[in-house]
């Protein structure tokens, strides 16, 4: 594993109860994305060096936002290609409610699957689909 910790939010009544967890397995970040809700757990990132790391937030109703970045100034969303463009939903992510466009909202499996190989070997996983996140661009 490349990942050096994971962080898992734990949102109660308006305070986040963060935990990061040293030196995480495939396991804990695999419990930790499962447990995302959209309501009180929506947000789990895995780090690795150099400020290099994945989120994955939501949860609610089996969708989630899956986000990566390696140098923290270009980030990578996974997205569906099947899922209109211009059709928008409604997540909680990090904490807040937002609007993301549908083909970045992923089912469980392919966010697993990106987890995964991220948390194994640092890449975004090939077989996925990722743009390019243009709205996390000059923040």
């Amino acid at each position: 594993m490349f990942v050096l910790d994971l962080s898992v939010e734990n949102w109660i009544d308006n305070f986040n109860q963060e935990e990061v967890i040293e030196t995480s397995s495939w396991n804990q970040i695999e419990t930790a994305i499962k447990e995302l809700n959209g309501k009180n757990k929506t947000l789990v990132t895995i780090g690795a060096e150099n400020q290099t790391y994945m989120s994955i937030g939501g949860g609610a109703e089996g969708r989630y936002v899956v986000t990566a970045t390696f140098d923290n100034l270009d980030f990578h969303v996974l997205v569906n290609f099947l899922k209109p463009d211009n059709k928008v939903e409604k997540l909680v992510v990090g904490g807040q409610e937002g609007n993301y466009l549908a083909k970045m909202c992923v089912d469980l499996l392919p966010c697993l699957l990106a987890a995964r190989t991220f948390a194994e070997s640092v890449k975004l996983d090939s077989l996925l689909s990722w743009e390019e996140d243009k709205s996390l661009v000059g923040v």
